[in-house]
């Protein structure tokens, strides 16, 4: 075939009812469907496709049956291993043409280990290997020396090469009737004799030979993804050719489906056609997405790990919902994955199948069966028995029939395959399985409650920091998880900094994980165990991690850690409890534990116990010390008292002399004592001892206006450190730009704020700036963590201090965050320092936060430092930056503290951070059925307005005032902006029809439906993990005003010394569209197109 046509010469399939043994089936195929294609590739140079023929394939697989025995001498049935590095065509040629010559070919995996190969060499008494040792040369000396080691008898192996693609396809897609070719002699072939051997993946031990029979290879024919595709009467074509020939997907999609159902195979373009030499291409997710799209197939079959990378690519998923189907195989995909594939239109399904008993489920699925993508449908010529397991699990067993003869059978009672994998039925929908896990996976704690690893294993293995998860904890009380970092995020397991790091890097989806699962399978902090760089995972041949090895391989660290662990419970036994639960003497007991568990370093019971070492295992040593003496306590009321104690009290509580006051109310059993307005007021005093309290006498606060600004910036890498930097230097009188940031393990300040700048649609050619200087340092430590050279040269030349890097988590404690209230003391304390003249400004990026608890009847929020506490009630972080406010009201610098509003997104882009509550809502909403109408006027300020606003005190010649309020001047109703979102959601296909508004109280009430046990919806609902927070935006059914919206600021001073607040248009349906644009365009909304109302 010179070049292929989508028309396709007549179809006559081959008969499937066991009147034709395997082989017949591609000679009747040559015979009655010559010119049909079997293969299609593009052409190397012009990229038109071109296709190898049914007659073709026959006829080189003929010509490797001369090449491998020539005139069929010699010995029939001798096995003979594959081992080549090949271009797929000529390897399923190579598979064919053994099977022609009366051998039986042995495909093997070249990812198997030398041992694993000497063993399915010697299983299978193969003493013939056809390997391309150019390529493979070292494994193939490995293979030969476990065959004979310390001097054995010799295993006699004869090893030759493929022969070439040349020799095979002499004609190479240009083959007809007419061309030269000799037929190679017939031999019998009885329906019992192994065809081929196939082996296991190795996932649970050393990969076994599989024998596939003559017989076995005639139900293949019959199983539903045949079947489906002869039904189709028409040419789908099927993606194959970035799957591995040696496995039995392989042999499935390239020589089953095309010679039983006459549907093609896209391949890649063979390399090696000149060159024998030459490699095959290296398959990757791009190039087979590229290669399956150029050769128009119309089916896909992946492996999971495609589906994850594409998942975020919004064209990749576009042309993935064109494809009639696209079938995952050979592990698990992450339901967060596949949910985003399906609701963005991907007719996503997996199958099931296993070397031992083929794959039997169906492949194109039905309307219904379409939405369940990770059920599976057997097919019905399989008989299988689902064995109950007890527990509403059933293993699947598939029993020999005249329809389905499995190839091994390990059942006692009747023949057939016990598969070890545990599936659940669908509650609504017959006939409809999904697998969870293996019965040989079961982890039977010691309290004897069961846990089934995978749906864990899936989701942390999700992360895009994750290459390999293994969970453990047989027999004993609680489970932990082996977790293997991809290349680029290994750790050195031995730096316990590192350790920590990594796992907070990895937490978030571990917490996902451990949402679904039962408490007794919940996984702690201090239960994650990170595999060393020298001791990677082991695997099988398909790139599964072997966790029987794996486990095996780290039982020392596991023993380990679980020793570690158990031992702190009984540690703190031997010391006395307090005489009396009073602080100081509570404080004095758990400076003793701390201190034991800190390798006897002294701990200061003032000082956040993070900022001194401790990491989460560190926090549960310690916790674990506490009970371990209550229990022990001969006080009946003290023992209780464990029962009260959190599991996260440390965290909660990081300093000594807090969490003391915190175990004084537990075990006093006292209501919660703990006054926060002096725990705010108390830290007001801490860091603002020796400040003057008013600005410095006869020291100018203007600027000589000739002199150039040199600015301090914190947190520039941030979505407004980066808009703030962008108009720095785009300034003549900024001279330079110190952006200072904290270090980070996986990229430089550089690559972030490069990251932050185009994701914002800023201009990257400003980064290119020589007035840009980038310093890594940390606020909270002495000189800032920085060099005295450098701190120095900022201290003396600095005229501006811009502090906005802060930590955002509003469920942190103020002790918590006492690191950044002290990051704001030293930048003071630099400021003062200062050998110039007039003192550096300080402006800080404040927040309305921080007057939290304002009660509205005061009427606006003024913009001026508050002394009275109350108002800072709440949230640490609004605590935090309202104890830095009164701190710079008493530095004695010209200084500003900007209480910044929420800030939306602005031009170019529109970008607004996916991870903050609007975008969520109203990703939320789309399927609640409605927008929330939470009442009240929005003053929300884009960012760049804000940006400019902070720089417009900044830099002027005024003197900047004590605080500025920064919100919109001009609000508008919280239903102005809904209702241009709805549209255009509506606009952009999003939604069917425009979302209604609906009241906060009953947008909230569907949200809560949602969050009570709705598993499968959860994916589509980021808002319930932020219930708590959107409760505060509630009003009352009356339309009263008094959730945080009602709450108003004054804007006076912002509008008189910021032209930007000034001129300042009100927020418009403009604005609005631009930010969904931004949404749809980094597929947060994707997935949703032509979504109808969700709600009830």
């Amino acid at each position: 075939m010179s070049s292929y046509t989508e028309l396709s010469p007549k179809r006559i399939y081959p008969p499937i009812d066991g009147t034709l043994f395997f082989p017949e089936m591609l000679e009747y195929n040559a015979r009655h469907s010559p010119e049909h294609p079997f293969f299609v590739y593009p052409d190397e140079k012009t990229k038109e496709l071109r296709g190898i023929s049914n007659l073709e394939f026959y006829r080189a697989s003929q010509r490797v049956a001369h090449a491998v025995r020539p005139g069929r001498q010699g010995q029939d049935r001798k096995v003979v291993g594959i081992i080549a590095n090949v271009d797929s065509v000529l390897y399923q040629a190579l598979f064919m043409g053994l099977i022609y010559a009366g051998l039986i070919p042995f495909p093997m995996s070249p990812r198997n280990s030398p041992t694993a190969i000497v063993n399915l060499l010697k299983a299978t008494k193969c003493h013939h290997l056809i390997a391309t040792q150019n390529s493979l040369g070292s494994l193939i000396s490995e293979v030969k020396r476990g065959l004979s080691p310390h001097g054995d008898e010799a295993y006699d192996l004869q090893v030759e090469e493929p022969p070439t693609l040349a020799t095979v396809y002499p004609y190479m897609s240009e083959e007809t009737i007419d061309s030269h070719f000799v037929p190679y002699p017939k031999g019998e072939m009885n329906n019992d004799d192994v065809m081929f051997y196939l082996h296991s993946s190795g996932s649970t031990g050393f990969p076994k030979p599989i024998p596939i029979t003559h017989l076995v290879g005639k139900h293949h024919c019959i199983t539903p993804i045949v079947i489906e595709h002869r039904a189709l009467g028409y040419d789908l074509r099927v993606a194959g050719g970035h799957i591995p020939p040696f496995h039995l997907t392989g042999v499935f999609i390239h020589i089953i489906v095309p010679i039983a159902s006459l549907q093609s195979i896209s391949m890649y373009t063979p390399t090696a056609y000149q060159d024998p030499t030459k490699l095959p291409v290296v398959v990757n997710a791009q190039n087979a997405l590229e290669n399956a799209i150029t050769t128009k197939a119309g089916g896909y079959v992946v492996v999971p790990a495609f589906l994850e990378e594409w998942v975020s690519m919004p064209e990749s998923v576009v042309q993935l919902s064109k494809f009639l189907y696209v079938i995952y195989a050979g592990g698990p995909l992450s339901k967060k994955t596949g949910d985003a594939l399906v609701n963005a239109g991907v007719k996503l399904g997996c199958v099931y199948g296993a070397t031992e008993i083929s794959a039997f489920t169906t492949c194109i699925r039905t309307p219904d069966d379409q939405k369940e993508w990770q059920w599976i449908r057997p097919g019905p010529n399989t008989r299988i028995r689902w064995a109950p397991l007890g527990d509403g699990t059933f293993e699947c067993q598939v029993l020999s029939s005249e329809t389905h003869q499995v190839s091994v059978e390990n059942l006692p009672d009747v023949k057939g395959y016990a598969t070890s994998d545990i599936f659940v039925k669908h509650p609504t929908i017959d006939g409809l399985y999904k697998i969870i896990g293996r019965a040989d996976d079961v982890l039977v704690l010691s309290s004897g409650e069961k846990t089934v690893p995978a749906p864990m294993e899936n989701v942390i293995g999700s992360s895009r920091y994750v290459s390999g998860v293994c969970m453990f904890g047989r027999g004993r009380p609680q489970v932990g998880v082996l977790v293997e970092p991809r290349p680029a995020y290994a750790i050195d397991v031995e730096d316990v900094k590192q350790v920590a790091e990594f796992r907070n890097l990895i937490w978030p989806v571990v917490e996902e994980a451990n949402t679904d699962a039962p408490n007794f399978s919940r996984i702690f902090k201090e239960m994650i165990l990170v595999t060393s760089r020298d001791k990677p995972m082991l695997r099988a041949g398909k790139g599964t991690v072997t966790k029987k090895a794996t486990m095996s391989l780290y039982e020392a660290e596991i023993n380990a850690l679980y020793e570690s662990v158990e031992a702190s419970i009984t540690a703190g036994i031997n010391v006395p409890l307090p005489s009396e639960w009073t602080i100081p003497n509570v404080v004095d007991w758990l400076v003793v534990h701390a201190t034991a568990v800190n390798s006897d370093e002294p701990v200061d019971p003032d000082v956040d116990l993070f900022e001194q070492g401790f990491d989460s295992l560190s926090a549960t040593f310690l916790k674990n010390r506490i009970n371990g003496s209550l229990k022990a306590s001969p006080d009946q009321s003290d023992r209780e008292a464990v029962s009260r104690i959190s599991q996260n009290i440390v965290f909660a509580y990081p300093t000594l002399r807090v969490l003391a006051g915190q175990l004084v109310n537990i075990i006093t059993r006292k209501a919660d004592t703990v006054d926060p307005k002096a725990e705010i007021e108390h830290m007001v005093e801490k860091y603002s001892s020796g400040l003057s309290g008013k600005r410095i006498d006869n020291i100018p606060t203007g600027r000589d206006r000739n002199e150039r600004h040199i600015v301090l910036i914190t947190g520039s890498t941030g979505a407004l450190g980066s808009y703030i930097v962008a108009s720095l230097l785009q300034r003549e009188d900024v001279a330079r730009i110190y952006a200072l940031n904290r270090q980070s393990k996986t990229k430089t300040s550089q690559e972030r704020q490069l990251s932050t700048f185009q994701d914002r649609g800023l201009d990257t050619d400003l980064l290119e700036s020589q007035k840009l200087v980038y310093v890594e340092g940390d606020t909270s430590q002495e000189n800032l963590g920085l060099e005295e050279k450098t701190y120095a040269e900022i201290r003396d030349s600095v005229t501006v201090i811009i502090h906005n890097a802060w930590r955002v988590d509003f469920n942190l404690s103020l002790a918590t965050l006492e690191p950044n209230v002290r990051g704001t003391r030293n930048l003071i304390d630099l400021a003062l320092a200062s050998k110039k003249t007039t003192k550096p400004r300080f402006m800080f990026t404040s927040s309305i936060a921080s007057t939290q608890n304002w009660d509205k009847k005061r009427g606006r929020v003024p913009e001026d430092v508050i002394a009275d506490v109350t108002v800072a009630v709440g949230t640490g972080y609004g605590a935090s930056k309202y104890v830095s406010e009164r701190m710079l009201g008493m530095s004695g610098l010209p200084a500003t503290s900007f209480r910044i509003g929420q800030i939306t997104g602005a031009a170019p882009r529109g970008a607004w951070s996916v991870t903050e509550w609007i975008p969520i809502t109203v990703k939320s909403s789309v399927t609640l059925g409605g927008l929330p109408d939470l009442g009240g006027s929005v003053a929300w300020l884009p960012m760049d307005a804000v940006s400019g606003a902070i720089l417009d005190v900044a830099l002027s010649d005024e003197e900047p005032p004590i605080v500025v309020n920064l919100v919109h001047p001009r609000p508008v109703g919280f239903e102005a902006l809904m209702k241009p979102i709805s549209d255009a959601l509506f606009e952009k296909n999003i939604t069917k029809e425009r979302l209604p508004l609906v009241h906060s109280s009953e947008w909230i009430r569907r949200l809560e439906k949602q969050a009570i046990g709705a598993d499968e919806e959860r994916i589509q609902q980021p808002a319930i993990k932020l219930l708590d927070y959107l409760r505060k935006f509630d009003r009352p059914s009356s339309g009263e005003e008094s959730g945080v919206l009602a709450i108003m600021f004054a804007t006076d001073k912002a509008e008189r010394v910021s032209k930007t607040m000034g001129a300042l248009s009100p927020i418009s349906k403009s604005d609005a569209m631009r930010w969904v644009d931004y949404w749809v365009s980094v597929g947060w909304l994707h997935g949703f197109a032509g979504a109808g109302h969700g709600h009830d």
